[in-house]
């Protein structure tokens, strides 16, 4: 399957996540709610690794490993902040806030990983953060 059939997909998914999850912690503590949806991706997870044959065993001191570690305490942080904010706070003003990771996840793959900054992708990050303010506001 192709990258944007995956993005697609994920964007699918994260969409009727947002829902789930609010739904959930209107009757349920967030470190309730939280634990069985991470432990759900992470089961889920696996489950797609084995079908599509992805999954080995890396030397735990090679340096990818040091790098999936710090994902997974970035991912961490964005799943309790998001969660707090879900528990607290109306789905139309946390989901444009946490949505502006892709104008973020955007800026850090032109400046760390030198990705090509277009006019295009420059005017795109630009509305994405205008609308993001609009939506949330």
């Amino acid at each position: 399957m192709s990258y944007v059939l995956w993005a697609l997909l994920a964007m699918g998914c994260y969409s009727f996540a947002f829902l789930f999850m609010k739904i959930a912690l209107q009757d349920l503590p967030t470190f309730t709610v939280m634990p069985i949806a991470v432990g759900t991706l992470a089961a889920g997870a696996v489950a797609v690794a084995a079908v599509f044959g992805e999954w080995s065993v890396p030397s735990v001191t090679s340096r990818p490993i040091g790098f999936a570690l710090a994902a997974g305490l970035c991912l961490t942080g964005a799943v309790v902040g998001y969660f707090r904010a879900l528990s607290t706070g109306p789905v139309s003003v946390v989901v444009p806030i946490f949505g502006m990771f892709l104008v973020g996840g955007a800026l850090l793959g032109i400046v760390v990983l030198g990705e090509a900054l277009t006019v295009k992708k420059a005017v795109g990050i630009a509305f994405g953060a205008v609308a993001v303010v609009l939506i949330a506001t």
